[in-house]
């Protein structure tokens, strides 16, 4: 192995430790807040009932969901958990064999991923512990369902991402013209 590769190969394997470290520590820290929040309001608020946290802005109300975003699917819990392992097990996973396979992800991305599933991850647990997840945020100045932390973790990973992709989409297509116009082959003109 020529010195070039060896340090190739270094750097990949350094670059994807430093992928790896970003979206654990990213995920963990998702949940954990997730986990901590939703400790503290089952402990300290009471179902239903509402309190001022931010003046005008955010109050704290305690209360249950079966379902998912906006109370959809909220009469079938079984199949929105059964959904919700599914979509977070296949994000998991393709955001692993990226990182293995030593695919450049922005930073960006790779935190906005990251954010999903460690938010994912919170829910499923609330879903597999008490079969259903504990919301207890809501905005005082409209009318909006309840949420939780995980559900804010979800909602920034996926602006996150959208970002990231807007950025890498339009390079991919000024690429894809250059390398398309330099690897078709010439058609002859019909006469």
């Amino acid at each position: 192995m020529t010195g070039e590769a060896q340090t190739n190969q270094a750097c990949t394997r350094k670059a994807c430790a430093t992928s790896t470290g970003i979206a654990l520590f990213t995920a963990a820290a998702a949940f954990a807040l997730d986990r901590l929040t939703k400790s503290w309001a089952l402990s300290n608020l009471q179902l239903h009932n509402s309190q001022p946290f931010i003046e005008g802005f955010l109050r704290l109300t305690l209360t249950t969901n079966t379902g998912a975003a906006f109370s959809l699917g909220a009469n079938n819990a079984s199949f929105m958990t059964i959904t919700a392992v599914v979509l977070t097990l296949a994000l998991t996973v393709w955001l692993a064999s990226r990182i293995a396979r030593g695919h450049a992800i922005p930073v960006i991305e790779l935190i906005g991923l990251s954010c999903i599933i460690g938010g994912s991850l919170g829910n499923l647990t609330d879903r597999f512990c008490q079969g259903h997840v504990t919301d207890f945020l809501e905005f005082a100045f409209f009318s909006f369902p309840v949420f939780n932390v995980a559900d804010t973790f979800i909602n920034i990973g996926l602006g996150l991402v959208l970002i990231g992709r807007i950025g890498k989409g339009e390079e991919s297509d000024t690429k894809n013209k250059t390398d398309s116009k330099d690897t078709l082959p010439a058609t002859p003109e019909k006469s």
